[in-house]
């Protein structure tokens, strides 16, 4: 029998059996290219619909509260960064020379009851009777403390100066947290899973030790989780790189999706990730986009199958690529990795 968008992807998570594998995307940012080769409207929903995506992400993105401004006149967030900073291009980082608590704390930090929830609600309830939804993304820990401080300096602070390190860090938890409430609270059951983003690794292990991690980072991730687990919400968790040092971390504070699984980064083989971690967890991604503007669709279409034969046995796979879907990838190679996974 054929299963509707939100049922499919529920039953992945649960690693339940389903008429096909589960599909989906972080972010795909060439649409008007995939709606020209396909003749279709380049529409985000058109184009989701055509590839057979199963789920929509969910957040209050726009704050209404006051917004600070920086006296060069450079565009801030609410949290007083540059707007689209990458930790490295904008050197606008507000608390990089932040010495004590006392500095994190006189800190004008944006306020989480301050952003468009309304809005957030009405999505999820626009979308929930054919999708599975999710939300927020991202909301992260480490990343916007990174934002905050530059991430040299957040290092350096974590190690030298730990208390100035984890009072940033503590505030943005709070943040995060009563984000969360409201966002949960705001759309009820028209929200599926609670979703949550955060980087703290690169591809060839993590960016800080796992000790840090656990000592810094894992009891606010548990309260989070525990959060959406008392909502009954499965957790969907974003991290890229090679994060399998904390893997069991995550898993033992209730991660039930991992995203975004990038094979090619990481020490164990797919078959090896599938026996000695798929029995609890759900994988979400294993086709490369690194690779996927340089090859064929022949290619694109082997690397599909082999990840749906490796991740999707037994279930408990999500299938997508395994990060954007960046302007340099031809539109018949995105065509052909969702074709290849939806059998169409």
């Amino acid at each position: 029998m054929m299963m509707t968008h939100k049922e499919r992807q529920l039953a992945a998570i649960r690693h339940e059996e389903t008429d096909r594998v589960s599909v989906d995307a972080i972010c795909i940012e060439i649409v008007p290219e995939i709606a020209a080769l396909l003749g279709i409207p380049a529409e985000s929903d058109v184009v989701s619909d055509r590839l057979g995506l199963d789920g929509r992400c969910v957040a209050a993105w726009q704050y209404l509260g006051e917004y600070p401004r920086a006296v060069d006149g450079t565009a801030l967030s609410e949290w007083g960064t540059a707007t689209g900073d990458d930790y490295g291009t904008a050197h606008h980082y507000p608390l990089a020379d932040a010495e004590c608590v006392a500095d994190i704390e006189r800190y004008r930090w944006p306020d989480p009851a301050c952003y468009d929830f309304a809005a957030a609600a009405a999505s999820a309830h626009a979308s929930a009777d054919r999708y599975a939804t999710r939300g927020p993304y991202w909301k992260p820990l480490f990343c916007q403390v990174c934002e905050l401080m530059g991430m040299e300096e957040a290092l350096v602070k974590m190690t030298l100066a730990p208390e100035v390190f984890e009072a940033a860090l503590e505030r943005v938890f709070q943040h995060v947290y009563a984000y969360s409430v409201s966002l949960l609270e705001a759309c009820g059951d028209a929200l599926d899973i609670y979703y949550l983003g955060d980087d703290f690794a690169a591809q060839r292990g993590l960016v800080i030790s796992p000790a840090y991690w656990r000592q810094f980072l894992k009891p606010r991730y548990a309260a989070l989780f525990a959060l959406a687990k008392a909502h009954g919400k499965p957790v969907w968790f974003h991290s890229c790189g090679d994060v399998t040092a904390v893997l069991p971390d995550l898993i033992d504070i209730g991660v039930d999706v991992w995203e975004t699984v990038q094979l090619h980064a990481l020490p164990i083989s797919p078959d090896a990730l599938k026996r000695d971690f798929g029995r609890h967890l759900t994988f979400f991604g294993g086709v490369n986009t690194q690779r996927l503007p340089f090859l064929s669709p022949a290619e694109v279409r082997d690397e599909t199958l082999r990840c749906l034969r490796v991740l999707g046995k037994g279930g408990g796979y999500i299938c997508g690529p395994d990060h954007h879907i960046k302007p340099d990838v031809p539109a018949v190679n995105a065509v052909t990795l969702f074709d290849t996974a939806t059998g169409a």
